[in-house]
């Protein structure tokens, strides 16, 4: 029985990963398709709510703005915002996720801001993603 060389074995092996990786790749844009899950936060309403609105910027795009206020007793940042602009048929077209500075305090409520979106007629917003911080003294 007669071995094959090793060179022909990896490059056998590396094609069959190019193919696998270009596959999975190819099935679809996760940036610019319809989103089922679109923060890294599940149940994030449960911990605050979020109040938006839309407005022209002078440089021709959108910007959404509003407050973010906290139900749940502890400060959570960093803190990110979600905003997606979709088309008539429900598909993301574009998306930012910009950090509210400072972060959201336990009960209160903070501003954020997103620019630079497409005018479109309609948007998404959602929050992204958030660490929720002990106070010094609980940590043990």
């Amino acid at each position: 029985m007669r071995m094959l060389p090793r060179s022909l074995v990896s490059w056998v092996t590396l094609g069959v990963i190019t193919v696998a990786v270009s596959a999975c790749a190819s099935i679809g844009n996760p940036l610019t398709g319809p989103t089922e899950f679109d923060s890294l936060a599940p149940a994030w309403q449960s911990k605050c709510s979020v109040d938006w609105k839309v407005a022209p910027s002078q440089d021709g795009t959108s910007r959404l703005y509003g407050r973010i206020t906290s139900h749940w007793g502890q400060y959570a940042s960093p803190f990110r915002v979600l905003a997606m602009a979709v088309d008539s048929s429900g598909k993301v077209v574009a998306q930012r996720i910009e950090w509210v500075p400072g972060g959201v305090p336990g009960f209160g409520s903070v501003y954020f801001e997103i620019g630079h979106l497409p005018v479109d007629p309609s948007y998404r917003l959602t929050v992204g993603d958030y660490t929720l911080l002990e106070p010094p003294h609980a940590i043990h």
